[in-house]
């Protein structure tokens, strides 16, 4: 090669190989152009060897000119700047440095086109920054900024940083970084994990870092099991260059976001560290925002959730508003209440909601010590658990059911641990604290709840026991004071009794003498029925007298009631033709344990009553069926009399009351005593169309103190 001036091309021959355009320039004149020049301008070499000024703009030629004058003479000009040259395509910006080598001066060239385009990017980046504030939420800055960088098919991620480990919270893949691979180009939600990269930690020190190679920092943050495909699909887009800017909140850092290009170099940190500056800006505005929005909207769930737990009748009833409460505020996947068993020092699942009976077999039962819940319940203050925080086979189990984050929240009220509160979600969830304070708040909530259920209950219980020993306490006082009258009542009917048999034995004995002397149509003969008959019912009365005042304890034994029922009733109607006797024995009724002999008369007392109710005949109904509320049997005895009258069916069963001429009044007393002492009732019901139906229940068990009455 042979120059312009007349030099051989040997000294030259060096700057082919390299890869940027250099041109050697001597009188203002170019005597040699390597090949990286010729490519950049297009021309051949012949059309460039001999020129300088030709190949600038006009406007442009006389400041050239000028600093190329005044550098020869050795003043003191700029060695790089930009400038435009003519090209076979067209006016290109380029950067030109400008060195001396003796005689001559070196021209290096860099094509600027790309890095204009390059510079128009990262002002757009600045203009999305500066759209941020004023957004409320920082989830919704967070949206802008994923999609804004997306529109720029700027390939970003964002990480957030939590101990030893990195999450890869979302992520963008630009077509330019897909290598052709369509499935990676877009937006991924990845959420995974990952490690500390050189990168990544001086970007998290000290707020912003450049990455020369890009690939060795993602092998380095994703380990060894994805180092060799990750380097292969890199490896085919071409070299990627990085740089990582620290995202803080409230002082302190939050996040990172890596953005990645083959043109990125490091001068394009600090406008990417101003963006980085912008995005925390925006979020800590959002974030003051969304605190007190979110606080009112807290107090209000806490205010619902108070007034449900004031109205529920259960704490189930209360369960189920109160899960929604927080699914709605905290934008959980699913709840589980667990509380703590009466029985034992265990923790038992109560409720769920918003997972499946398969993922929850875990929490069905588990004990208090030895366990997360456990643990919660000890600290007193909500718990935030990753997957891999858990034994491996819970672990492989929440993978499963497509959990990543588990928040366990204690529920206590003021000392007294009640349980758990455990929300489930399906992505990586980080809590802000207040939204920690808003569970603990709620927490408290569920467990005054519960709490004040089982105080209730117990009072409640207590209520009833109290009622119960009450009755109990009325029961034996009535049978105290019922065996004080009965023995007072007892040694007057013996005096009674004694003093009116031996007066009523000589009055039948004469009865009997003067039916012997007075014939049938005598008119004395009716005078000696009469006494007959009067003499009679008083002996029955000295009789009941004697049954009332002195009960016996009943004998008990399981007997078949459709016999007793058959003999009484066929005593009672004998000789009554004008009573029609209709039976209804259920064929399940169970023998019942009772005193037969008791029982039979109360059974002819009822019966004799529906008769001597029935003076001009009707139909006497006798009933017997299994009792549903309880083990036993109902004895019904139905007649079609006129009734009773509601002041009369008040005293029925008070000693000595009769509505009958020739009656005692101590039939259906003994009938009430009966009864009482075989733990049975008896209720009567007397329709508006006339008729009268005696009911009575007899238990199977009776209760023990009722047998000694």
């Amino acid at each position: 090669m042979t120059t312009p001036d007349g030099t051989g091309g040997a000294p030259y021959e060096h700057l082919e190989t390299l890869p940027f355009a250099v041109a050697v320039i001597r009188d203002s004149r170019i005597v040699h152009a390597n090949a990286a020049l010729l490519e950049l301008l297009g021309f051949p070499r012949e059309q460039v060897v001999g020129k300088f000024l030709e190949l600038l703009p006009a406007h442009q030629q006389a400041l050239i000119q000028e600093r190329y004058v005044r550098r020869m003479r050795g003043e003191p000009v700029p060695d790089t700047y930009e400038t435009v040259v003519l090209t076979a395509t067209g006016e290109r910006r380029v950067e030109l440095s400008i060195s001396r080598k003796g005689p001559d001066s070196w021209l290096l060239l860099r094509d600027l086109t790309g890095r204009v385009a390059h510079r128009q990017l990262l002002q757009r980046v600045a203009s999305l920054g500066a759209a941020l504030p004023g957004i409320h939420t920082e989830d919704e800055v967070l949206r802008r900024v994923f999609e804004g960088l997306a529109e720029l098919e700027l390939s970003y991620g964002y990480l957030v940083p939590e101990g030893a480990r990195v999450w890869l919270g979302h992520a963008f893949v630009a077509s330019g970084t897909a290598a052709g691979e369509s499935r990676l180009t877009g937006q991924h939600l990845v959420d995974v994990p990952g490690t500390w990269s050189p990168m990544l930690e001086q970007a998290w020190r000290e707020g912003g870092a450049y990455g020369e190679d890009f690939a060795r920092e993602t092998a380095r943050f994703l380990g060894p099991d994805w180092a060799e495909p990750v380097s292969t699909h890199l490896g085919r887009v071409g070299p990627l260059r990085a740089i990582c800017v620290r995202i803080d909140l409230e002082g302190r850092p939050r996040a990172l976001l890596a953005v990645a290009a083959d043109w990125l170099r490091d001068e394009e940190l600090p406008p990417l560290r101003l963006f980085a500056a912008q995005v925390s800006a925006a979020l800590e505005s959002a974030r003051t925002i969304s605190r007190l929005s979110t606080r009112n909207i807290a107090l209000a769930a806490l205010s619902r959730l108070a007034a449900v737990a004031a109205t529920a009748a259960e704490p189930r009833a209360f369960f189920g508003p109160g899960t929604e409460e927080i699914v709605g505020l905290i934008h959980c996947d699913g709840v589980l209440i667990l509380l703590r068993a009466e029985d034992s020092d265990e923790l038992q699942l109560v409720w769920h909601q918003g997972v499946t009976e398969e993922s929850v077999r875990h929490y069905q039962r588990q004990p208090v010590q030895g366990t997360l819940s456990g643990r919660v319940m000890a600290l007193g203050t909500p718990l935030v658990l990753q997957a891999d925080d858990f034994p491996e086979s819970i672990r492989e189990d929440m993978r499963r059911n497509d959990r990543t984050t588990i928040v366990m929240v204690p529920l206590q009220v003021r000392s007294l641990m009640v349980g758990t509160l455990v929300l489930t979600f399906r992505q990586h969830r980080p809590l802000t604290a207040l939204e920690l304070e808003t569970l603990q708040a709620m927490g408290t909530h569920f467990a005054a709840a519960i709490e004040s259920h089982r105080l209730l209950q117990q009072v409640r219980g207590r209520a009833e026991e109290l009622a119960r020993l009450h009755t109990q306490l009325e029961r034996a006082q009535r049978q105290v004071v019922e065996h004080e009258r009965l023995a007072a009542l007892g040694e007057l009917s013996a005096v009674v009794a004694h003093e009116v048999r031996n007066p009523l034995g000589a009055i039948f004995n004469a009865v009997a003498t003067l039916r012997r002397f007075v014939e049938p149509a005598a008119p004395a003969h009716t005078l000696v029925t009469i006494l007959e008959e009067e003499a009679n019912r008083l002996n029955r009365l000295v009789d009941d007298l004697l049954d009332f005042a002195r009960p016996s304890s009943p004998q008990l034994y399981p007997v078949p009631l459709a016999r007793l029922l058959e003999e009484a009733v066929r005593t009672a109607t004998s000789g009554q033709p004008r009573i029609r006797v209709e039976w209804e024995l259920a064929p399940d009724v169970p023998p019942v344990p009772l005193d037969e002999r008791m029982m039979r008369q109360t059974f002819l007392n009822l019966a004799l009553n529906a008769v001597q109710a029935m003076p001009h005949g009707g139909t006497l109904c006798v009933r017997a069926r299994a009792c549903t509320q309880r083990p036993g049997a109902i004895v019904e005895f139905s007649d079609t009399g006129p009734g009773i009258p509601q002041e009369v069916r008040e005293r029925l069963f008070k000693p000595f009351f009769t509505t009958k001429a020739t009656g005692t009044g101590l039939g259906l007393a003994i009938v009430q005593r009966t009864l009482d002492a075989h733990a049975g009732l008896i209720q009567i019901e007397c329709p508006p169309g006339g008729g009268t139906t005696f009911r009575l229940v007899l238990p199977l068990a009776p209760e023990p103190a009722a047998q000694t009455g």
